[in-house]
């Protein structure tokens, strides 16, 4: 008689549960009948704005809003301002109401990824949205077809839009406030 000898017990994975329970808790307040201001400010859509990123990033913020992106529609011929083909680099999500290129213009709309909860956790915010933009990202409006003079470097361009050293720098400080200098003996 041979003996039976049951296989290993499987579990199915909580990761996917998990993930669809904080897509659902991330978009109850937008199913609110009284959705917060930023769903009013972009139109209800998927994007929450650069003031919202601005909350919890004010460094980054304030890099953005004194670089090229910021300005991007100032480059613009007032002829221009209102062509799809230049609007869809300029200012990718004037649909939403948001003009220039913004934070979502990079790294994807923000209206479930952007709760605090959420940013806390990176590879959740990841999960649900967040993008890390690469060169590939900016070659979308930068690439031969655009209508530039200058060849992109990535390189050195990516200077020019740099958010995250002076962002981390100040979460750093906040994180780990400096020692008082040692006390000297006598």
């Amino acid at each position: 008689m041979r003996h039976y000898t049951p296989g290993p017990v499987t579990r199915p994975s909580v990761q996917p549960l998990l993930l669809a329970l904080h897509l659902l808790l991330a978009a109850a307040p937008g199913l609110a009948a009284g959705a917060d201001m930023s769903a009013a400010r972009t139109g209800g859509g998927s994007k929450v704005g650069p003031e919202t990123c601005k909350a919890c990033h004010p460094a980054a913020y304030e890099v953005w809003r004194n670089g090229p992106h910021a300005r991007s529609l100032d480059g613009l011929p007032a002829q221009n301002r209102n062509d799809p083909r230049c609007l869809s680099c300029h200012s990718p999500d004037a649909d939403d109401g948001i003009s220039a290129i913004t934070c979502e213009a990079c790294h994807g709309p923000g209206r479930i990824y952007s709760a605090p909860y959420v940013m806390r956790d990176a590879e959740l915010a990841r999960a649900l949205g967040l993008v890390d933009p690469g060169e590939k990202s900016c070659l979308a409006c930068h690439g031969e077809s655009a209508p530039s003079l200058v060849r992109f470097e990535y390189a050195k361009k990516l200077l020019l839009i740099d958010h995250w050293t002076r962002e981390r720098a100040a979460q750093a400080a906040v994180a780990k406030p400096e020692a008082a200098p040692p006390a000297r003996g006598k």
